[in-house]
């Protein structure tokens, strides 16, 4: 069962949710907005979030909190569990928790710019967790 891969979806697509603007005039001249060079597909980051959280079972979600914990983040790590609004993390604390040469890995393999990764890896991750804790609390193993 991928229950990662189904979160990832949720989450992808309810932040690709155009938010509601003021109308704003069409310039002619505009191109549409290419994604940047070096980001992660979807396809990529669900393969290397199935690579940090054990699988699509998540079975290293108890592990990759643990991490995060450990480095300090502990705040942040409970608000991602508990119900609630999650707080933010930055790229640099990614880093941090899963190591440069980890995530130089990860991206090297998918050919991916590691800040990159580790910039939508800060987007994803605290709305994953949330979403793995329905309850507001770890799964007992």
């Amino acid at each position: 069962m991928d229950i990662l891969g189904e979160i990832l979806k949720q989450v992808i697509a309810g932040a690709s949710q155009p938010q509601p603007q003021a109308p704003q005039r069409q310039q002619p001249q505009s191109r549409p907005a290419q994604p940047p060079q070096g980001m992660p597909s979807a396809d990529d980051l669900n393969d290397i979030l199935g690579q940090i959280f054990g699988g699509g079972s998540a079975q290293r979600l108890p592990d990759v909190v643990k991490q995060f914990e450990e480095k300090g983040m502990r705040d942040q790590v409970d608000s991602w569990v508990r119900t609630g609004p999650n707080k933010p993390v930055e790229r640099r604390q990614i880093e941090d928790a899963f190591g440069t040469r980890e995530l130089e890995e990860l991206a090297r393999r998918r050919g991916v710019d590691r800040e990159q990764l580790a910039e939508v890896l800060a987007k994803y991750i605290p709305q994953i967790i949330d979403e793995l804790t329905p309850g507001g609390q770890l799964p007992r193993r």
